[in-house]
Formats: structure tokens, C-alpha cells, sequence
């Protein structure tokens, strides 16, 4: 169905301001605009603008507020409720230019033109989800409060400052190293994406919630670009073609999906927003969601790769078949568990959320890694997702910080100096 909506654009002084960013951090645009009838034949072309939506409730559908009217200024929320929708706003925004350094950073190692143009597609749409943001803060000029300073202008100032290492959430500070972080990121982080936009539609705050069903529709690219090529990537390396193995597409999977998990907040947590009317959902309510989806998605590229070897089995027989091979870890019907995808247990890798995850060595299944009835140590622990995690992002400044975190969580804990293996 299609999405109705109107255009707008921002102030000249951050149109600018955007337009500049985009030139130092995005300068392929042109090339893309340049390319666009021939790999986006019928689609409009794209254009840097805030598209906003329909409401679809015009009264606050969940928490406190339930049943009046949605907020149209942003001087309409008190306290708590004001700052926690520009939390949101921000952190929105710093996904969106986050991706956008993150996904150039290995745009030239696509395997393909066509690839390379959906990146740079994607791209785009990232920048005008941000553009979309600065519009949300933007037209509004009571962000703009007496005795509290014009937030949506120090907001924006401090995004645009923003770089791969300093966003809001952990996930947009990793370094893309090649294509397999491309197509796995889009599958699993953007993903998160959809249930956060697709929640936010709700938005007690009007102005976001016009913003979210535009967002949206095009989030639907992404995450379709990201399952395609996991798809292919795994399939390709079952069958020896391809620049990468099957464990190499594992390893990947296991450094995004647990930072996906956290996008989400701490799943014991998410009451407020509920509250506010900014989500009907809890964190753990959209992270159980989040996880039988992602298992779905993992489940059908193993499908895929059973049919490799056996092209004529059904689809309910090669489940049944996957599920045999998983929970005995032995080999049926040529099938080993090595040969399959497996999706990491909740536990694994963890860096924020409840307090018996954080930083505690559970292994991909989510068992505790134990040594003499005690967890092991953070460097055994190090020692550990050295073997599980790309070798590439073990040198990243993304897995030092994790490093250095996991040593001081240790010491709080116990007390206890930990040596340190890593330089």
C-alpha cells in the first residue's frame, strides 16, 4: 500500500549544514543521483527532504495520556516527558549518520555494480532519515524553552559533530571491514529498525509520529537487501564459491546479533516510554519479537544450505532435519552442525542489559563458562570470542573498548586485578 504523504524541508542554516556533512562523509551521492534510472528504474527519484505522514490515531493510543489529543509542540511535554522524546529524537538521528559512515567504509568490497548502487541507495535513505529528524527538531520552535536553552539546536550541533566511535548506541560504532558486514548489518541491525520506526508510529509527540510511516516503508529496502545477500553469501560459501566461508558468515553474525539485541534497551526495562505514549511496547516485549524474527531469518538460510545438498527436500523436512542436527550437535543425513547458521544465544557478548548478562562469558549457546565452578576469567573469556568473532574486528577499537570494559567490570566485581592480554 502506498505511503501518502506531503513534503517539507528544514531551515536553510541546517539544510546547509546537512548538505555539507553529506559532502564530506557521503560525496557518492552524486554518483548514485547520477546512476539512479538505470538501477532504480520507476522508483521517484531521490530527493534530501522531510516527507511527513498521516497520523494514524489523532489521540494517544497507550500510557498516561491515553485518549488525549497527540502533542503538537514540543512546550506541551513536561519535564521527564520532554527530555526522554529528544533522547529518542537523538538517538534516532545517530543511527542514521552512523550507518551511513559505516556502510562506506566497505562500499568498494561489493561483489557486484548492482550491489554496490543498492549500498549507495540505502545510503541515501539514511540521509534523509536524518534529514527527517532535523525537521522533527527543527520546525518546532518551542524546542527552544526558556530556563532550558534551545535544545533542538545544541541537539542537532551535537549530531553533526557525531563520528563512527561516538554515537549513541554501540552498534553504529563498529568499523565495517567488507561486504559481509554490509549484508549482515542489514539484515540484523536494520531490522531493529523496523520494530523501533514501526512502534514510534504510535508517537504521543505528533511530529515524530508523521515521520515514522515514510521511515518506515523505505527501512523495507534495507532489511530486503540484507536477507538477500546473507542468503547468497551463505549459499555461496556452501558450495566453495564466493569470498567467504561459512564460518566466516557465522563470525559475523555472532559480533552484530548481540549488539542488536541492546539497541533495544535493557528487556527488563522500557516501562516509560509506555507511559509517555512513545512506544506500546516494552523493550522486552520488542526484543522477544525481534529474536523469533531474527531466528526465522537464520532458519530460512538454512534451509537454503540443506537444499544445497539435498535440492529436492521439502522445506518442513529440512526443518525438521535442521532441528535434529542443532539439538544432537551429530551429523544427519550428510548434514553436520557446522554446515548450518546458528543464531547466538541472548547471552552471548553482552554488554549492556540485565545485570546476570553483562559482561559474564557465556558461550554461543548460552552456556557459563566455567573453571573450577567459577566463571572464567576475562582474559580466558577474551580468549574465547578471539575464536568465535571475526579476526578483523578482534584489532577494531570497537572490541578494545568491550576489552577494557570487561577488565573493569571484573574488578567492581570482585575486586580483583585482572591481567590483560590485550595492548
Amino acid at each position: 500500500m502506498a505511503i501518502r504523504y506531503t513534503v517539507a524541508t528544514i531551515s536553510p542554516r541546517y539544510h546547509q549544514a546537512i548538505l555539507d556533512w553529506q559532502r564530506r562523509n557521503f560525496p557518492e551521492l552524486d554518483i548514485l543521483l547520477a546512476y539512479w534510472e538505470k538501477y532504480f528504474p520507476g522508483l521517484p527519484r531521490f530527493q534530501l527532504v522531510a516527507k511527513i505522514g498521516e497520523l494514524r490515531s489523532e489521540v494517544i493510543e497507550v500510557g498516561k495520556y491515553a485518549g488525549q489529543p497527540k502533542i503538537e509542540r514540543a512546550a506541551e511535554m513536561a519535564g521527564n516527558m520532554f527530555y526522554t522524546a529528544r533522547r529518542i529524537i537523538r538517538a534516532q538521528c545517530s543511527t542514521e549518520f552512523g550507518s551511513i559512515e559505516q556502510h562506506r567504509m566497505s562500499l568498494d568490497t561489493a561483489p557486484t555494480e548492482e550491489a554496490r548502487f543498492e549500498i549507495l541507495r540505502i545510503m541515501a535513505e539514511e540521509l534523509r532519515h536524518a534529514y527527517q529528524m532535523f525537521w522533527v527538531l527543527d520546525h518546532d520552535p518551542t524546542w527552544k524553552r526558556p530556563g532550558h536553552g534551545d535544545v533542538a539546536a545544541e541537539t542537532i550541533e551535537e549530531l553533526l559533530a557525531m563520528r563512527t566511535g561516538t554515537h549513541v548506541l554501540d552498534a553504529f560504532n563498529i568499523e565495517f571491514r567488507d561486504f559481509l558486514d554490509n549484508a549482515v548489518y542489514t539484515a540484523i541491525i536494520d531490522l531493529v529498525g523496523k520494530y523501533q520506526l514501526d512502534m514510534m508510529q504510535i508517537f504521543s509527540y505528533a511530529p515524530m509520529a508523521r515521520s515514522m510511516g515514510p521511515m518506515l516503508g523505505e527501512e523495507g529496502f534495507h532489511m530486503g537487501f540484507g536477507r538477500r545477500a546473507l542468503k547468497e553469501l551463505a549459499v555461496a560459501a556452501t558450495r566453495g564459491e564466493g569470498a567467504y566461508s561459512l564460518q566466516d558468515v557465522q563470525r559475523a553474525i555472532n559480533k552484530w546479533y548481540p549488539r542488536g539485541l541492546e539497541m533495544f534497551g535493557n528487556e527488563r526495562t522500557g516501562e516509560t516510554a509506555v507511559a509517555f505514549g512513545f512506544k506500546p511496547k516494552t523493550n522486552g516485549q520488542a526484543q522477544a519479537e525481534y529474536i523469533a524474527e531474527v531466528e526465522g531469518i537464520i532458519e530460512g538460510v538454512n534451509i537454503a544450505l540443506v537444499r544445497v545438498h539435498h535440492p529436492n527436500m521439502p522445506p518442513d523436512e529440512a526443518r525438521r532435519l535442521i532441528r535434529e542436527v542443532q539439538s544432537s550437535g551429530e551429523s544427519r543425513k550428510g548434514i553436520r552442525p557446522e554446515d548450518l547458521l546458528l543464531l547466538p544465544d541472548r547471552r552471548f557478548f553482552r554488554r549492556r542489559g540485565p545485570e546476570e548478562y553483562v559482561f559474564q562469558p557465556y558461550d554461543l549457546r548460552g552456556n557459563l563458562l566455567t573453571e573450577g565452578g567459577r566463571p572464567i576469567s576475562p582474559e580466558q573469556y577474551l580468549a574465547y570470542l578471539a575464536r568465535v568473532l571475526p579476526e578483523s574486528y578482534l584489532a577494531s577499537e570497537d572490541f578494545h573498548r568491550y576489552a577494557e570494559q570487561l577488565k573493569a567490570h571484573h574488578e567492581r566485581r570482585t575486586g580483583e586485578p585482572s591481567p590483560f592480554w590485550l595492548a
